[in-house]
């Protein structure tokens, strides 16, 4: 790929580089770690007795997006949407899958393997027709051992997750692979080997190289009163990334060729949950994400404060609401003024960021239930330079996801 001077890609690319080294690791910490205790209160009392089952859930999500991050700077010479002015896309995605699943006991109470296959589809839809390129067909499979030795003692569970993804943009295609070793619900393990078809390539996004990286988690749960449980969880992560980036990029992030990019990164969150009535439960977070790497233009932080409320109608319908406060402050990056040049004495970069997310479930019966989410951002900068005006935006995401269950 021979190099450009574009300002306009140049732009994009620096706009898709700060999108993945600060929204999708923030994003992907919340939707992993944070936010699900609500529904998951107390976990159900196990069965006297193991027995197999098989479960089919199909599913057909709708789901429009204002603003899709897919990097736009990649490979300006084949994608459609290079040199697009406006990288706020606009589109809706519509997605049709379905998990199978099967519970296997082995040993009564001991030993039990779980399979999982879930195939799906997304369609993009917008801009022009434009976005039809990231059509993508997505295999996912998990198998999973666990095994108790006592009736009474934690569970150890060994997993591999195996995720495979197709684009119509072949730049997108990659294999995505998580082995996970658990003990009860108070450590893990994971493993993740993330790798793109084309790894020869030289690339203009960080989204799309390969990268390995090791992960340990702790957790503890403790009751508070009667009605209050508090929850602490802390993980520790290294990661590292492979090389092949274009010197457009190496030399906005400032890695030498063939310098490797190695992460640690830590989080740690703070719970407290309340159970008003038997239909009303109240949670508190505080969360918090170091980076910390070998080049100083990856480190930041990001401090969250949120509060969610749940509200219960009946078996299978829902109701809940989660608003938090995000902070994030990049320890290698200076706020540039108007004509791009870093300002003496005055700080550094960082974004302050609102959330609303409001979801309802309807169950119709047994075996068919509504999902509506919708999910409103904006986000603040202190940068003045006119070429990060994208970093001020909002966010609008609303899904429609109809599920079966059998």
């Amino acid at each position: 790929m021979k190099k450009t001077n574009n300002p306009i890609l140049i732009g994009i690319a620096l706009y898709t580089l700060l999108f993945s080294l600060y929204c999708q690791p923030i994003d992907a910490q919340l939707q992993d770690q944070f936010g699900q205790d609500l529904l998951q209160l107390v976990p159900p009392p196990p069965p006297k007795t193991d027995t197999a089952k098989l479960s089919i859930d199909p599913y057909i999500t709708n789901t429009f997006n204002n603003h899709i991050e897919l990097g736009l700077s990649v490979d300006p010479y084949t994608s459609s949407l290079a040199g697009q002015e406006n990288p706020q896309l606009i589109g809706l995605i519509n997605r049709f899958g379905v998990n199978f699943q099967g519970d296997l006991p082995i040993i009564d109470k001991k030993l039990k393997i779980k399979l999982s296959y879930s195939p799906q589809y997304e369609n993009y839809n917008g801009t022009d027709g434009k976005l039809d390129e990231f059509d993508a067909f997505t295999d996912s499979s998990i198998t999973e051992f666990s095994y108790s030795p006592f009736s009474n003692s934690p569970e150890i569970t060994l997993s591999h997750n195996l995720n495979r993804m197709k684009r119509i943009l072949p730049v997108y295609n990659n294999t995505d692979r998580l082995i996970a070793l658990r003990f009860g619900r108070f450590l893990e393990y994971n493993l993740r080997i993330h790798r793109f078809d084309d790894e020869s390539e030289l690339k203009e996004d960080f989204l799309l190289i390969g990268s390995t990286s090791h992960r340990a988690i702790t957790r503890l749960q403790f009751g508070l009163l009667r009605q209050m449980i508090g929850k602490l969880d802390y993980s520790i992560e290294n990661a590292n990334y492979k090389t092949n980036l274009n010197n457009l990029i190496l030399g906005i992030s400032g890695l030498e060729e063939g310098e490797i990019r190695e992460d640690w990164r830590h989080a740690v969150s703070m719970k407290l949950l309340h159970t008003f009535t038997k239909r009303i439960v109240f949670q508190e977070e505080f969360n918090l994400f170091m980076n910390r790497s070998n080049v100083d233009f990856f480190n930041f932080q990001s401090t969250e404060a949120a509060f969610s409320t749940f509200y219960k109608l009946d078996t299978g319908d829902w109701f809940r609401l989660r608003l938090s406060q995000l902070w994030v402050v990049f320890k290698g990056r200076g706020i540039r003024d108007a004509e791009g040049a870093i300002m003496e004495n005055a700080g550094n970069r960082s974004d302050r960021q609102f959330t609303i997310n409001t979801q309802t479930n309807w169950r119709f019966d047994d075996n068919i239930s509504l999902n509506l989410d919708y999910k409103y951002t904006y986000n603040d900068s202190n940068q003045i330079d006119p070429l990060y005006s994208f970093l001020d935006y909002q966010h609008s995401i609303l899904s429609v996801t109809l599920r079966g269950s059998y």
